[in-house]
């Protein structure tokens, strides 16, 4: 047993002082008798004896007898098994001294006075053992005597109960945050949901599911489902079979049929798709069902416009590069087949990054935007302007005559970009470097196609009087100079006016 220094102070409120020494009343029983330590043969800690105290030596339950000041003047078998301490070594000492300290404030103060009590003062503490272990335990206390000031303690060993309940209790917990979890993830996805339970009645809607049904789920629980989900073939306006009594009935996962119709309180009616899943528990049980709808000209809608921003920028509405990259295979393929010329320009806008750092991503993005309206109106139906990255952008001019063609539309498009001058603190118009290649005399795949027409838009923007410049045989992407000078001198060897020779 751990050795507790000052049982006196520990255990202050466990004692009480009394002015007199008083005999124990002999209500007709040894267990209201001190036993005689003098006597031949006696046992002051096993009064086995006795009739009385052999059959409490034989109970499964621990017993303490303590006197008016709370010290142990007997314990039986049991207890001391309990205790894992010999009723010599429990002798004498006050019970308190065996509760874990963590507990003492469980120990009602008054416990003495459970005399006029009409019930045992029962609470719950744990007690360390010989050996140190801890077992909660579960006392009751009753007054022996009316004058002697004795107390009968009763000690049940509830550890392993108390242990199960702990986790129990701890099962529950992590239930209701499961359930908390699959509430909030119920709430936050963009279908309705109704779950039923094995009757078929509404136990739970999601937030979706209460707009598309017009009910809310207080009116809905407890309800038919075919109240809450009212389905109905549109063309002969007969209800619809029960989707989740069929998922029940054949515990399988059921699709309803395209062209269902749910009739709302309200006399609305909204075309829906849905399916129905059995519920069933750890053991296989069926506990239920769940529905799961769309409005289905959403869902048209939503699937239209994924496709749509699968090829499309987000910002200026023009074609991706996926769309890019299809739409100009498709062109090299009827310009091989029908010997048609191809012109590829790569755009760029001077200083974009200065627009975004003076006025803002707001002005630069709404720049974009009329920037990439400007470049369309510049090209047939027929062409495609794609914006391919940031403020780069590339056109694709189909089945063109002649070189200067494709001069033409880059000068139209470098004009009409001077022309944008509404935004605020633009004071001059835009500045656009063109580099444009040919196909088939600049290359006969995309790939290269492109990386000729970004080297032509380098050369472009090192030249002086910016203007669009196609791409010539021996063109490498040059290094942006430091100065202003060196941008002449790198552009001397350009010969003669920028179309000559196309």
């Amino acid at each position: 047993m751990p050795d507790y220094k000052s049982t006196n102070h520990e255990h202050h409120h466990c004692r009480r002082c009394v002015d007199a020494v008083v005999d124990w009343e002999n209500e007709g029983g040894s267990l209201w008798q001190t036993p005689d330590a003098n006597a031949p043969g006696s046992d002051p800690f096993n009064g086995s004896s006795d009739p009385d105290f052999a059959l409490l030596d034989a109970l499964p339950l621990g017993i303490l007898i303590t006197d008016k000041l709370g010290e142990i003047t007997y314990s039986n078998p049991a207890c001391q098994r309990m205790s894992e301490v010999s009723a010599a070594a429990l002798a004498g000492f006050h019970w308190c001294r065996f509760v874990d300290a963590r507990d003492h404030s469980a120990v009602p103060h008054d416990w003495h006075e459970c005399d006029g009590r009409s019930q045992p003062l029962t609470f719950e503490v744990r007690v360390v053992t010989g050996s140190g272990r801890r077992i909660w335990t579960r006392h009751s206390i009753a007054r022996l005597g009316r004058v002697s000031g004795a107390h009968i303690h009763t000690i049940e060993d509830i550890d392993r109960t108390r242990t199960a309940e702990q986790a129990r209790r701890a099962a529950l917990k992590d239930l209701s945050r499961e359930r908390e979890r699959a509430r909030v993830t119920l709430e936050c996805i963009g279908d309705a949901v109704i779950s039923t339970n094995a009757m078929g009645r509404v136990t739970y809607l999601n937030s979706v599911a209460e707009q598309l049904t017009g009910w809310s789920r207080e009116e809905a629980g407890g309800e038919p489902l075919d109240r809450v989900f009212r389905v109905i073939d549109p063309d002969s306006g007969e209800p619809i079979d029960n989707l989740a009594t069929r998922a029940m009935r054949g515990l399988e996962i059921v699709q309803m049929q395209s062209n269902c119709v749910l009739l709302r309180p309200d006399g609305g009616e909204l075309a829906i798709e849905d399916s129905a899943a059995p519920i069933l528990d750890k053991t296989g049980r069926l506990t239920g069902a769940v529905v799961i709808f769309r409005d289905r000209r959403l869902s048209r809608e939503n699937t239209a416009r994924m496709a749509y921003l699968a090829r499309h920028d987000a910002l200026t509405g023009l074609p991706n590069r996926v769309a890019f990259a299809e739409h100009f295979d498709q062109a090299l393929k009827l310009a091989r087949r029908h010997h048609k010329r191809l012109g590829l320009l790569f755009i760029d806008l001077n200083q974009f990054k200065q627009v975004n750092d003076r006025l803002g991503h707001s002005a630069g993005d709404r720049l974009l935007k009329e920037l990439s309206r400007r470049l369309s109106a510049c090209v047939r139906d027929t062409d495609i302007v794609c914006r391919y990255g940031g403020d780069e952008f590339v056109v694709l001019l189909n089945e063109i005559k002649q070189p200067r063609d494709a001069g033409r539309v880059a000068l139209k498009m470098s004009v009409a970009a001077t022309e944008i001058r509404h935004l605020q603190g633009c004071k001059s118009g835009l500045e656009l470097s063109i580099g444009i290649s040919l196909y088939p005399e600049d290359g006969t795949e995309m790939g290269t196609l492109m990386q000729r027409a970004d080297v032509a838009m380098y050369h472009a923007k090192l030249d002086v009087e910016k203007a669009p410049m196609f791409f010539k045989a021996g063109m490498k992407r040059p290094t942006p100079p430091s100065n202003p000078e060196d941008a002449v001198n790198a552009i001397k060897h350009v010969e003669g006016p920028h179309f000559s020779g196309r």
